[in-house]
């Protein structure tokens, strides 16, 4: 049965069942941990059958854990798909792979990182016209992340703000005339991991190696105190690798057209 995390004992069981999952433990305990309590904050979580539990948001859902075996987890594979259907959900993202009906495999994303203690080689410096700040204004950061989404840009903004006015995590961007070009966030984190997200370059701004410098500054800085880690689709591993940045993992994505069934 799908239990909706509404009381302390369920908070407490939902984040024993991360305890020490790679990602998975950072972005879903954090986001429990500030938006479990405010059902209009759009997040939603749940605990599964078996040792899984289930966080869902708009459209986008993840599932950390492992459903039952056998019949029962037959029975918990088809109440999934179906509360999915239910709450239109139709990107899905999961520790280890899961079949459901009427959703198909898409490409992993790659989980790299940098141990606690590690640090990178810092690419080549910034222009000059460029200034580092380490805690810009997050309106227009919100503003270069989804250029072309303004609602993506509200629910970052928000999202991006508590996360920051709780102590949980920093925002890095590089500013030309005040105005940021490049940026990349930390807005969840665990005891031991600092999660890494957010890294984006204005169009007009690509090509000169800022997100390179600005990424191993960041994450270099967070390494001091915990262990690092982004996923990243296949297409950008290369880009990582270069950087020195090691993988751990992958994580499945799986994507359904409910108008098509």
């Amino acid at each position: 049965m799908i239990q909706s995390v509404s009381t302390a004992e369920h908070k407490t069981e939902y984040l024993r069942r991360l305890s020490g999952k790679p990602y998975f433990e950072a972005v879903l305990g954090t986001h429990l941990r500030l938006f479990g309590q405010h059902p209009a904050s759009g997040w939603a979580f749940y605990l599964l059958p078996g040792t899984a539990v289930l966080e869902l948001r708009g459209g986008s859902a993840v599932v950390c854990g492992a459903l039952p075996g056998g019949s029962a987890g037959e029975d918990a594979r088809e109440e999934l798909a179906g509360f999915l259907r239910f709450l239109c959900a139709d990107r899905l993202r999961t520790e280890q792979p899961l079949a459901l009906a009427g959703w198909q495999l898409a490409a992993p994303l790659t989980l790299w990182e940098l141990p606690q203690g590690s640090a990178l080689p810092l690419p080549p410096a910034y222009p000059a016209e460029l200034v580092r700040d380490t805690a810009p204004s997050m309106l227009p950061v919100s503003r270069l992340v989804f250029a072309e989404n303004d609602a993506e840009a509200d629910e970052f903004y928000s999202t991006a703000c508590t996360a920051l006015a709780h102590g949980v995590g920093v925002c890095h961007a590089l500013l030309q005339d005040g105005r940021p070009v490049c940026t990349v966030g930390c807005y969840e984190q665990s005891n031991t991991e600092s999660y890494m997200a957010a890294g984006v370059t204005d169009p007009a701004w690509r090509g000169r190696g800022l997100a390179r410098r600005l990424i191993v500054e960041m994450a270099n800085t967070l390494a001091a105190e915990r262990t690092v880690r982004f996923a990243c689709e296949q297409t950008l591993c290369g880009f990582y690798e270069q950087l020195g940045f090691v993988q751990n993992g992958k994580i499945n994505y799986y994507t359904t057209d409910w108008n098509k069934q």
